[in-house]
């Protein structure tokens, strides 16, 4: 069965969600994708799916040099942040690649996709 897709899906890889409590991330144990791709209407979206119930739980629209996806510097993990520079949306992965020499390439290249031009 097929997971529900973008028109034009850029990006895809396996990462959980975190979720924020008080000054911690707790991992979210569910299996999850990442995916990067442009919506029917032309913008760029940014959606987390539950890979076992075929379900998209997030999707931010992104515009350029809106956001920025990095590493968490505080944690030893292989922790990511996708922190808006507009306002305050905050949004922790963990990486469930089964390698971890390829998350900054990964993480690279959701930056070249969240902040091309339209």
């Amino acid at each position: 069965e097929s997971l529900p897709s973008l028109p034009d899906n850029m990006l895809e890889f396996r990462a959980g969600r975190m979720f924020v409590e008080g000054t911690r991330v707790i991992p979210d144990p569910r299996k999850g994708l990442v995916r990067i791709g442009k919506g029917e209407e032309g913008l760029v979206h940014f959606q987390w799916l539950d890979r076992s119930l075929n379900a998209i739980e997030e999707d931010q629209i992104v515009f350029p040099d809106e956001a920025v996806f990095e590493k968490v510097s505080q944690s030893s993990d292989r922790v990511f942040i996708l922190k808006f520079s507009t306002d305050t949306r905050k949004f922790f992965f963990w990486m469930q690649e089964p390698k971890s020499d390829g998350d900054s390439q990964l993480c690279s290249l959701v930056n070249y996709y969240i902040n091309r031009p339209l």
